[in-house]
């Protein structure tokens, strides 16, 4: 008959094996805050890289015409910018036809919201009339666009359409902003540590215009 255990070996077994579950629970506790993090800077990535690349290719669309001086094919601001773009419109087996769209970019309430001209073809921004207004992205705390336009043969700057745009965007994380919809009114305090992230893109434009000497 085998000796029974004592209460002093139990308790020892009992504290071995505590110890070892405590530390099996930090190591899941970590590695779901790390898999958590991943995730919700991958969501951060995955919307910045929507906008970005929506805002870009209207950029690189935009309708320029040498001959019509008058029309006004961007207008851009510090926190929005106006574009008059080439849209196709849906393709069918026997033709594509291609729309001039009117588009606008702005940042606000802490998003960056679309618009849109549908009346027709928008040679220009000017006298665009805007629709609806849609969220692009959330959790948009910061949002700057900057052209950069080249000079004529007299010196003088072209200003019709920039060569180069740079478009800045900064976000938080999808946790932070569930935390600020929660609590609208926490939203100061919650973006203080927040977690944020600033997004670049450089657009080239090329019409045939005078470069910039960056």
């Amino acid at each position: 008959m085998k000796k029974p255990f004592t209460l002093v070996e139990v308790l020892i077994a009992m504290s071995v094996l505590s110890v070892f579950l405590l530390g099996l629970m930090q190591f899941y506790s970590s590695t779901e805050n790390v898999l958590s993090s991943g995730l919700e800077k991958t969501e951060m990535f995955e919307r910045a890289r929507i906008a970005m690349d929506m805002m870009a290719n209207d950029l690189t669309c935009v309708y320029y015409s040498q001959t019509d001086k008058e029309l006004k094919p961007v207008s851009i601001q510090t926190n929005s910018f106006e574009v008059a773009t080439v849209r196709p419109e849906k393709l069918n087996k026997r033709s594509a036809k291609t729309n001039i769209v009117a588009v606008k970019y702005e940042f606000s309430n802490d998003t960056l919201v679309y618009s849109s001209d549908g009346t027709g073809d928008n040679f220009g921004v000017d006298g665009a009339s805007y629709g609806n207004k849609t969220e692009l992205v959330e959790g948009v705390t910061d949002f700057k666009v900057q052209a950069y336009y080249g000079k004529d043969a007299f010196g003088k700057e072209f200003d019709i359409l920039p060569a180069l745009v740079v478009i800045r965007m900064e976000l938080v994380d999808s946790k932070t902003l569930r935390r600020i919809k929660a609590n609208p009114s926490a939203k100061s305090a919650i973006l203080k540590n927040a977690n944020r992230r600033e997004f670049r893109r450089m657009v080239v434009i090329d019409r045939g215009q005078p470069k910039p000497n960056l």
